[in-house]
């Protein structure tokens, strides 16, 4: 094969450029992908309550919009000027669903009072409001006797919200929302009605990922340097500006083929997952670094360069090959998540690696039997592989002596199972209130606190669905039921308010009865509940109209996976009653924001072990095919297991949830980990079936790719570590796991599959020592 190619370089060399330029320009027309549904676990059962009922109560994709004065309170001719108008302009937002836009101004916002004649019903604003002293006192005097406060006004008439909930596509147009079209209308909103006296604050999905991609494209930045570092230490290792610049250029175009077929699949890029082309650009860097480095050694052994070329692809194209399978079945093992968002992530990583198997193994071998090294390169060339041969690998080949690998392999265990004990700690879901992809400081996480801590009610809300026969709202064991349902959440810890038709029908049942606070409960006659419903209306979304449904709102102090799980956990254990009318209550979990997220962290969950051993599994099968030898798949997987599992007690130190967000992280890390285990032990392996013992073997291995592995550990670790200092935690948070993963993982290839190898193969025999493989 290795003959093949070279000898139609020319033609293989035209065919790589007519593919890149074509890749290339459908890249410039990949765009950010953002949407609310796609981080959604849609076959969740959750997730089909949150269908099914999203036409009647309405979905998850809100946005809040608070406007707070800064001295005294709301009651003033400023103020409620800017209300009107930012509540205006909050009803033509593209994307918003007009009739679910409520504000004091909107008229689905009303009280009821009792007088001799019976229920009276008013606005809390009229239709025809101007705003002098005398009608805003009158606004004022409405509220007092309204269920508002603490919804719609905080608590000490401080501040109002504008609340309004998006659909997924713009109704105008017929095409998926634009969310940074969305975003900028809030912040224009922001900046409007901002002054001395007026504070804005905006929270939701729009503004959320607008600010995820505002961070994520700083991510450019870190790009561009990790870049120009990765390029210096490439001359420094290689000792030739033209191997550094051939190993740049093939990575470079993996990434540009990848963004290209990406497009041409209809896959755009989620501001969650815009790490991936990077993490792509750093496997590149690390092959190209391990052909770069044996094209050089054959350089320096007197070959011309077509013959290195050769030689350095008969060496590397099976254990290369193999590892970039390996890498591809680590990034498609996460697509078993049902979500979008972790699919697209996998098939974008996926098919990164995919095309590196063209430009690292085939297009790279072809650059370099163009190159030639003039005198002083070759000289310079020869002295760094000179420098390969240090008297550390002496060293760390004793690892496979009995004594110091059993000493290896023991602590090795004991770090292990001090990270599976720390398993049962780790969170899974959001770690911290707010928005944990973004900085505590972050003005999105600013303004929840806002929010959250004048008003009872926020983002964070968990939907029940109470279902019962037609007509359950007049039917007076099922009213019964879900009332004892709403006063049990109340008292559930993490819990602001709960909100329900059972309790807007007890305040209508002491205005059917004078007003008399001892009514305050509901009537057991079908024809008092009728009567308790009166000028409630279908807008209001408190019940369906056959009166089979009732969303139970439950709004939470935050979205903690604690929380959510103790929420959740109430709702499940709450006891229907096992005969009468209320024994056909049903109770259905749920909607809202956080009954998505909820669904999302028990998909989480339930998927982590199911993928961890589909990984680990395929791995295995990809190294055994590789190596034909079971002994010799462990030695390469062992240390893999390993450093996972520790990983474990590393988000737990760090306060690191698993969730959408962080969850491939570690099969990214598997995935790339499994490059320096097989590329030593393909030789080291090799070295063994020509007779050495196994130390002598190791010896060899450390000097031909011990160095490259350290250097493109080294390099990856430093790349992704620039990332702790990006602007969204999410990202900095990814780069510490990343760079913990792929430096540890260089450890455990280098220290502890030696090691292992001295029990499962060193005393096996010549049978047990797996065959050698080439190319050809």
């Amino acid at each position: 094969m290795a003959d093949r190619l070279i000898r139609h370089r020319l033609g293989l060399m035209v065919f790589f450029l007519v593919v890149t330029a074509f890749l290339g320009y459908q890249a410039s027309m990949q765009r950010m992908d953002p949407g609310f549904t796609k981080s959604i676990p849609l076959s969740h059962s959750y997730m089909k309550t949150y269908g099914e009922y999203t036409e009647a109560f309405g979905g998850a994709n809100v946005i809040i919009v608070a406007l707070m004065q800064k001295e005294g309170n709301i009651f003033n001719v400023d103020f409620f000027k800017a209300l009107e108008k930012a509540t205006q302009d909050v009803l033509f937002i593209n994307g918003a669903d007009r009739a679910s836009v409520t504000s004091l101004f909107t008229p689905n916002v009303d009280f009821v009072l009792v007088d001799e004649e019976g229920f009276v019903g008013h606005r809390v604003v009229d239709a025809d409001f101007r705003p002098t002293a005398e009608n805003i006192e009158k606004v004022h005097g409405n509220l007092l006797v309204s269920q508002h406060v603490g919804r719609l006004v905080s608590h000490d008439f401080r501040g109002a919200l504008i609340h309004a909930r998006l659909v997924d596509k713009d109704p105008a147009t017929g095409e998926v929302l634009d969310y940074t079209r969305v975003a900028d209308t809030l912040e224009q909103i922001r900046s409007r009605y901002s002054n001395d006296q007026i504070d804005v604050h905006v929270i939701g999905f729009a503004k959320f990922i607008d600010d995820i991609i505002e961070g994520a494209l700083g991510v450019i930045m870190f790009f561009v340097i990790t870049l120009a570092v990765t390029f210096v230490l490439l001359i420094f290792f290689a000792g030739s500006w033209k191997l550094a610049v051939a190993a740049m250029v093939v990575s470079l175009v993996a990434v540009v083929w990848q963004l290209g077929l990406v497009h041409l699949l209809g896959y755009g890029i989620d501001p969650l997952s815009i790490l991936v082309p990077f993490l792509v650009l750093a496997i590149g860097v690390s092959h190209a670094v391990q052909m770069t480095n044996a094209w050089r050694l054959g350089i320096v052994a007197g070959m011309d360069g077509p013959t290195a070329a050769k030689d350095a692809f008969n060496k590397l194209f099976i254990p290369g090959a193999t590892a970039l399978i390996s890498d591809a079945v680590g990034f498609a093992v996460i697509m078993i998540i049902d979500i979008d968002i972790i699919r697209e992530l996998g098939i974008t990583a996926s098919i990164g690696v995919a095309v590196m198997l063209l430009t690292n193994k085939f297009m790279l071998p072809i650059i370099l039997s163009y190159l030639r090294f003039n005198e002083a390169e070759q000289a310079r060339a020869k002295r760094s592989a000179e420098g390969a041969d240090h008297p550390i690998w002496n060293y760390m080949a004793r690892a496979t002596r009995p004594g110091p690998a059993a000493a290896i392999i023991v602590i090795s265990l004991v770090l292990v199972g001090f990270g599976a004990s720390r398993t049962s700690h780790l969170i899974v879901g959001d770690s911290e209130a707010g928005a944990p992809e973004l900085w505590p400081a972050a003005r999105y996480n600013q303004d929840i606190d806002v929010i959250v801590d004048n008003f009872s009610i926020g983002i964070d809300e968990l939907t029940v669905i109470a279902e019962s026969p037609r007509d359950g709202c007049t039917t007076y064991g099922v009213m019964e039921t879900v009332a004892r349902f709403v006063w049990v959440m109340r008292n559930v810890e993490g819990v602001q308010s709960v909100t329900t038709l059972s309790s807007v029908m007890k305040d209508r049942n002491v205005g059917n009865n004078e007003g008399h606070l001892k009514f305050y409960g509901l009537p057991r006659a079908s024809y008092g509940l009728g009567s308790a419903m009166r000028n409630i209306e279908l807008n209001q979304q408190l019940f369906n109209d056959s009166c089979e449904a009732m969303p139970v709102r439950i709004f939470l102090k935050d979205h903690k996976a604690q929380t959510l799980a103790r929420v959740v956990k109430a709702v499940k254990e709450f006891k229907v009653p096992t005969e009468g009318d209320g024994a056909e209550v049903r109770l259905r979990l749920a909607s809202g924001p956080s009954g998505v997220m909820a669904a999302t962290n028990e998909a989480v969950r339930s998927s982590v072990l199911t993928m961890d051993v589909i990984l680990f599994v395929a791995i295995f099968l990809c190294c055994f095919f590789t190596f034909f030898s079971w002994r010799a798949a462990l030695c390469v997987m062992l240390p893999l297991l390993g450093v996972s599992i520790f990983a474990n007690a590393v988000m737990v130190f760090l306060n690191i949830g698993l969730k959408v967000s962080t969850l491939p992280v570690l099969a990214l890390g598997v995935g790339v980990g499994v490059d320096y285990g097989i590329y030593l032990a393909a030789r080291a392996f090799f070295h063994m079936r020509e007779g050495v013992d196994i130390e002598t073997a190791f010896q060899k291995s450390y000097r031909e790719v011990g160095t490259a592995v350290m250097f493109t550990a080294v390099t990856m670790s430093f790349g992704v570590a620039l990332w702790y200092f990006s602007a969204l935690k999410f990202q900095s948070d990814m780069g510490v796991l990343l760079a913990y993963m792929f430096f540890v993982n260089m450890l455990g290839a280098m220290v502890l599959m030696p090691a292992i190898t001295r029990f499962l193969i060193g005393r096996g025999g010549a049978d047990s020592i797996p065959p050698a493989r080439s190319a050809g």
